[in-house]
């Protein structure tokens, strides 16, 4: 079992660096990042230039005809409301949480090692 693992690192590393190799190849032939900026900001500036320039053909929307009565729409039934309030275990969890972060909290403020202790306590 221990000589199958080997070969399968070996050949899992081998493949990792045949990509990596490959990959870094494709990335020397590509364009640099500057190239690429000066690309975009070209394609950016003549796309907005062809959105100005162009003519709008805007046709008149009308919601209803004229003389047409629009009847109210039905009325929605009630969405369904929640429960009351939070399951009691949920508040339990809640307060027992704040309660064990706030001891956690003044034990490590207090201990030994603190930068700020009450001096009445000292010795």
């Amino acid at each position: 079992m221990k000589f199958r693992n080997r070969n399968l690192i070996r050949f899992t590393a081998g493949l990792c660096i045949a990509f990596l190799l490959n990959a870094t190849q494709m990335w020397a032939a590509g364009p640099t990042s500057e190239e690429l900026r000066r690309e975009a900001f070209v394609r950016g500036g003549s796309a907005i230039a062809v959105a100005l320039n162009a003519k709008a053909e805007v046709e008149p929307v009308t919601s209803t005809a004229v003389g047409k009565t629009v009847l109210p729409a039905p009325p929605r039934p009630a969405a369904p409301q929640p429960g009351i309030g939070m399951n009691k275990w949920v508040w339990v969890a809640l307060i027992t949480g704040f309660a064990v972060s706030g001891g956690l909290i003044y034990h490590y403020a207090t201990g030994p090692g603190a930068s700020v202790r009450n001096c009445s306590t000292c010795k």
